[in-house]
């Protein structure tokens, strides 16, 4: 993750791992934990959700700080990022042809990525490379736990990858050892060094060039076209319309007041009225709009009562709710939910 992408939209996996070590390890509520992190309540079903690279990292901050005194933890949640829970950047980097082109794949979309280190992809003649790591202004609270944990998670990536094989030369940390080294050193067939004067992880000689289990070229274009039009979005999309617009497709429970969205946004309220209506709109037409997407949503899906849509976006009673959706629509919720199931049978 970076800065320039703090509005990429990432599996919520890497917050499904941390939450299960919270339970685990501590007594803190989950959420209260997000309270705490100030971002919305995270919540899981039996599908993963999304998560925006900037909660992800407000996730991995308040984390690394909760867990602080249990910091032997750290690398076992690192063990349980498994390749495919990066989603589509998971299956790029599965389906490519070479273990080079899938790190290189890595290295190029790693604001997909739940690492908190820039890592750049170094090669060298004779099909050897190294991942090399930088830091950049990560807060000297988070050095240790994001290296302990891409010890972890780097490691089951290229098992994942390699489907089994882990052709390192050589690990180096710029940290000092984690607490349990002595029990994690069996994870790793090469030499691990700590306190070293750069991160890296180097590859042996021909590595780059390493077929892989997964390989197919149609596939890996797709995933990696999907990967980049990810980012472009990403870094493109600054305005507080877009970034209101992500926060509240993504709020699964009631829609956040004016007060409650600046805050989100780190903004005073008063900015947050001023600078949407220079770019156009109104917290008031942008909630309409969050909540008229929310209702179609949910008319299609077919499995609610109207009268648990109304409560869903935000009406106390129905025939508010049924007011609102004609207004939007021009026709009421009952029809729009049949023409709905007509076109999906004819389609079907």
């Amino acid at each position: 993750m970076d800065s320039n992408a703090l509005y990429a939209p990432l599996p919520d996996l890497s917050a499904r791992i941390m939450r299960s070590a919270l339970v685990s390890e501590t007594r803190v509520d989950w959420d209260d934990f997000c309270r705490t992190s100030q971002i919305r309540p995270v919540r899981f079903d039996g599908q993963s959700g999304e998560l925006l690279a900037q909660e992800e990292m407000q996730l991995q901050k308040s984390f690394a700080a909760c867990t602080a005194n249990a910091r032997t933890i750290w690398f076992d949640v690192g063990l349980r990022y498994r390749a495919i829970k990066y989603g589509e950047l998971g299956l790029a980097m599965l389906t490519a042809r070479t273990l080079g082109e899938a790190l290189q794949i890595a290295c190029r979309c790693q604001s997909l990525t739940y690492s908190l280190i820039n890592y750049r992809y170094a090669a060298a003649p004779n099909g050897a490379f190294a991942l090399i790591g930088s830091c950049g202004t990560l807060a000297a609270a988070l050095h240790e736990f994001t290296h302990y944990r891409d010890l972890g998670a780097i490691r089951t990536l290229i098992a994942d990858i390699m489907g089994g094989e882990l052709p390192l030369e050589r690990v180096t940390l710029t940290t000092p050892p984690p607490p349990d080294w002595e029990r994690q050193r069996r994870y790793f067939p090469c030499p691990v060094q700590f306190n070293a004067a750069e991160t890296q992880w180097v590859f042996k000689p021909g590595a780059a060039n390493l077929p892989l289990p997964l390989a197919d070229s149609d596939l890996v274009t797709i995933y990696s076209s999907r990967c980049d039009l990810m980012l472009r979005r990403a870094q493109t999309d600054g305005t507080i319309k877009g970034r209101l617009a992500a926060r509240l497709n993504r709020s699964d429970r009631e829609f956040p007041t004016a007060g409650e969205a600046a805050r989100m946004l780190a903004l005073s309220e008063r900015t947050l009225h001023r600078r949407l209506a220079e770019e156009g709109t109104r917290f008031s037409a942008m909630i309409d709009e969050a909540r008229y997407a929310r209702a179609r949503e949910l008319l299609m899906d077919g499995h609610m009562a109207i009268e648990q849509i109304a409560v869903a976006v935000g009406f106390a009673e129905p025939s508010s709710f049924s007011r609102a959706f004609k207004r939007w629509s021009g026709m009421g919720a009952l029809e729009y939910r049949r023409q709905a199931q007509t076109r999906n049978t004819s389609s079907g």
